[in-house]
C-alpha cells in the first residue's frame, strides 16, 4: 500500500511520463498493472510533453502545434500585411514551418512580393457569394 501511495503521490506531482524518474524501479514493480493503468489514465500530462492523437506521449512541439499556433495567431490579425520572419517569431516556430504554412494555406495567406496579407476565408466566400 505504501508504493501505490508513493506512485500516485508522484503522478499528481509531476505528471506522466516524468514522474517515473522520481519513483524507483523496486518501488513501482510493487503496484498492480491494472492499478497502475487507472493512475496514469487519470494523470496530468508532464509539462514540455504532448499526447498525440494516437495517444502516444511524445517530448516537444509537433508540426501540427505549430500549425495551429500559426493560424490561431492570424485570426487575431486579420489583414494585416506580414512576413515569414514576423509570424515566425510571433508563434515562436522556424521560419520554415511557418513558410510552409504560409504556402499550403492560401486560404489565409494571400502572397503579394515577399509579404502575405492574412485572409478571412469566410468572409471571402461571402463576398464572392454576393
Amino acid at each position: 500500500m505504501e508504493a501505490i501511495q508513493e506512485v500516485r503521490e508522484a503522478i499528481q506531482r509531476y505528471g506522466v511520463p516524468t514522474w517515473v524518474a522520481y519513483v524507483g524501479s523496486p518501488t513501482r514493480n510493487l503496484v498492480p498493472k491494472e492499478t497502475m493503468r487507472e493512475l496514469q489514465a487519470s494523470a496530468k500530462i508532464s509539462e514540455g510533453w504532448s499526447r498525440q492523437f494516437d495517444g502516444q506521449l511524445i517530448f516537444g512541439r509537433t508540426a501540427a502545434d505549430a500549425i495551429q499556433d500559426i493560424l490561431g495567431w492570424a485570426k487575431k490579425h486579420l489583414f494585416e500585411m506580414v512576413t515569414v520572419k514576423q509570424v515566425a517569431e510571433a508563434c515562436d516556430v522556424s521560419e520554415g514551418a511557418a513558410r510552409r504554412t504560409m504556402n499550403k494555406r492560401p486560404d489565409v495567406f494571400r502572397k503579394y512580393g515577399r509579404e502575405f496579407e492574412i485572409r478571412d476565408d469566410q468572409a471571402d466566400r461571402k463576398a464572392e457569394k454576393k
